[in-house]
């Protein structure tokens, strides 16, 4: 059974992925799965930075605005819209590349034992008596616990994964030590990351977010709530919206909005560097050190070529 081809592009928010994505989509007769929570919802345009259909440059892209302020989409969704996806992309002959930042939604597809579909629906009286205990305890505790009870899991979560080891808990269940081979694939990967040193990154971080509000960034947040997105949902809760919110009740400055939008992409970066470094398999690009983007994509469509001759 000859597995599917998948590439995946990972790297910190504005590394410069969608565009690498788009290049190797024309090169590679590709298709393009959005790995981001935020980019799923309708509307969330200018704070998720959505490509938009110009930058798209007619390759196609799967699970951008496919939802809207009726539904909380989370990773057991994604997992099954974007599995679903790749196998539309496959026999249509064409190549999947996944492209995105969500750590756990770029894992949730590329590794397995990550079969979020079939798992037991959580019970939120069970979820109040851990976090009850993990008040009463400290934090850490819960981590400590799934250790004990269900290593298999908690070998596959990361200690500072609070949904994941809340998630495991109520599972009430190991998983098979067999189908927890932490860096296998159910695809063909190759997968490709995009890096540059830190001031360079955040300064691009800056930049960007600067070009957010210039965009209307403020004005887009105040539509979505007037068109029925709920403040604490799971989409205005996304870095870029929950930013926002104080500023519109009147509670910060817009500056401030702006500077703590700033500092949590920074944050966020860094943690998006520190969840893709685990992972042996990607082979990293410096976007400076390698010529930029177009010089980058150049090499993967050469090291992708050489495999299927």
């Amino acid at each position: 059974d000859m597995k599917k081809k998948l590439i995946a592009i990972v790297g910190p928010t504005a590394s410069g992925k969608s565009d690498l994505a788009v290049i190797l989509g024309k090169e590679l007769n590709g298709e393009i799965v959005s790995a981001d929570s935020a980019q799923v919802y309708k509307g969330l345009d200018i704070g998720s930075a959505k490509i938009t259909k110009e930058e798209q440059q007619g390759v196609p892209h799967h699970l951008l605005d496919i939802v809207g302020a009726e539904t909380d989409y989370n990773i057991g969704m994604f997992q099954c819209d974007a599995k679903k996806a790749i196998d539309e992309i496959c026999s249509n002959n064409k190549v999947p590349i996944l492209c995105g930042g969500s750590g756990l939604y770029v894992n949730s597809v590329i590794n397995i034992g990550y079969d979020l579909a079939d798992e037991p629906t959580a019970d939120p009286e069970s979820r109040k008596k851990w976090l009850k205990l993990e008040e009463e305890r400290g934090s850490g505790t819960l981590y400590n616990i799934l250790k004990e009870k269900f290593p298999n899991r908690a070998a596959k979560i990361h200690p500072n994964d609070h949904q994941r080891i809340l998630r495991a808990l109520e599972m009430d269940r190991d998983v098979d030590p067999n189908k927890t081979a932490q860096w296998e694939s159910p695809y063909d990967l190759s997968i490709y990351g995009l890096t540059m040193d830190r001031e360079r990154l955040y300064e691009r971080i800056e930049k960007r977010v600067d070009k957010m509000f210039d965009l209307g960034l403020v004005e887009e947040v105040s539509n979505l709530l007037e068109q029925g997105y709920r403040p604490e949902g799971n989409a205005l809760s996304a870095l870029g919206y929950k930013e926002v919110i104080p500023y519109l009740k009147g509670e910060i400055t817009e500056e401030t909005a702006k500077e703590i939008l700033k500092r949590n992409t920074r944050h966020f970066a860094k943690r998006q560097l520190t969840w893709f470094r685990r992972d042996p398999r990607i082979r990293w690009f410096d976007v400076y050190e390698n010529g930029g983007i177009s010089a980058i994509a150049k090499i993967i469509i050469s090291l992708e070529k050489s495999k299927f001759m």
